[in-house]
């Protein structure tokens, strides 16, 4: 994606970037059904998708922060608001309010998502420490830092 030179050009921006983010709160609901089931070898096509998709949206922030600095507006929520209203296109604030609404819910996703996998992780952790303790092999720390074998 080229520098957003328009305002024209920058409608279609907002609108690309609403179906992006909406791309990537399906691949983010994926990973929770993932997660969920367990099928964590299925996860790593959805890291590249992810991946991917976060460097489109950092683009676009990216070109949006400059068409309303090249504007005089500030590069943020506010900026944006202002910006949005000295327009007539009644539309285009539609849009804008669905792509914040979707990031949104991707961050929601995104949260939950985290939470499985911390607690994923602690179970795992219990698991580790119980086998080693099955073993024999416990190693444990003190509060001052010191081994416990």
């Amino acid at each position: 994606m080229s520098e957003i030179q328009s305002c024209d050009e920058f409608v279609t921006a907002i609108n690309s970037e609403k179906n992006i983010v909406s791309s990537f709160v399906e691949v983010l609901k994926k990973e929770e059904n993932i997660l969920m089931s367990g099928q964590i070898d299925d996860l790593d096509l959805l890291v590249s998708q992810k991946s991917q998709l976060v460097e489109q949206l950092e683009v676009f922030e990216k070109h949006r922060a400059q068409y309303l600095l090249s504007l005089g507006y500030t590069p943020n929520k506010d900026g944006m608001q202002s910006w949005l209203s000295k327009q007539e296109d009644i539309e285009l604030q539609t849009n804008w309010d669905e792509l914040i609404g979707l990031a949104e819910i991707a961050k929601q996703i995104n949260e939950v998502n985290g939470q499985i996998i911390s607690t994923q992780q602690r179970y795992n952790q219990r698991a580790y420490l119980s086998l080693q303790s099955a073993s024999g092999n416990i190693s444990l720390y003190g509060p001052k830092g010191q081994a416990f074998v």
